[in-house]
């Protein structure tokens, strides 16, 4: 069988209270709910919800976690994906071997290094975003702007659009800037697809980016973040699944 998968999991230490809820009802096909799969979080001492999209021959969408599906969340490292769309459409970066040598900042959460060492070396764009080394697009986010931002946001549908909640170089880190796992998965079918509105250039290196795994059969792209700022924190993990066969065309 061939087929696409796309999901958005969301995993947390405690249940949250809900940031602002999913006003989008979004077209899913059929969906599964599974609400016993929450044990296998709770065997692991989280709460989490999870959202997968499947295309191809089968056309379902699996949710685990119905309520929290709809739920907005900081995006976090997780806005690496568009944020690196618009850096590159926008002419700020080249693509994914745009250079930042080093030495490069850290960053800093309650007074400690936060980052890998990897991310006070010599970066390119591709290396700054597999190790969500946060000065470097907090660099980007200056050159962007909060108004090409707000405009870029719109134009991908992409969450609430609320970037001037917080500093430019950190709305996606804090403040209300927030997209549920529904969404997540809505925006990535569409770069999945090459629906998104910039060029074909920005989509082909993001999407390369995003590659964690092609030596098994498939082609996993993903992304990672973790939302430091709240109590309780989160995690993200965002991507799909590609299987040999059922290859996107750009559009």
């Amino acid at each position: 069988m061939r087929y696409t998968l796309i999901l958005a999991l969301l995993g947390l230490l405690c249940l949250p209270a809900v940031v602002a809820a999913d006003p989008r009802s979004q077209d899913l096909g059929t969906v599964v709910h599974r609400p016993d799969l929450q044990r296998e979080f709770q065997a692991r001492g989280t709460i989490g919800t999870m959202v997968v999209q499947q295309t191809g021959a089968v056309d379902r969408t699996v949710i685990i976690g119905e309520r929290r599906s709809h739920a907005r969340y900081l995006p976090s490292s997780t806005f690496k994906i568009p944020n690196t769309l618009i850096a590159i459409d926008a002419g700020i970066a080249s693509g994914a071997d745009h250079s930042y040598p080093g030495p490069n900042p850290n960053y800093f959460v309650a007074g400690s290094p936060f980052l890998s060492a990897t991310c006070e070396g010599d970066l390119t764009l591709r290396s700054a975003f597999r190790n969500s080394c946060i000065p470097i697009y907090q660099r980007i986010a200056r050159q962007v702007g909060t108004e090409r931002y707000r405009e870029a946001v719109r134009g991908l549908r992409y969450g609430n659009r609320q970037v001037s909640s917080a500093p430019v170089d950190s709305f996606w880190l804090e403040g209300e800037f927030a997209i549920s796992a529904r969404e997540q998965v809505d925006f990535l079918e569409r770069l999945r697809r090459g629906e998104l509105p910039v060029s074909r250039h920005a989509v082909s290196e993001v999407r390369s980016m995003m590659v964690i795994d092609d030596q098994s059969g498939f082609v996993l792209r993903a992304k990672t973040g973790y939302v430091f700022s709240t109590a309780p924190a989160r995690g993200w993990w965002v991507g799909w699944i590609e299987r040999p066969g059922l290859v996107s065309t750009l559009r």
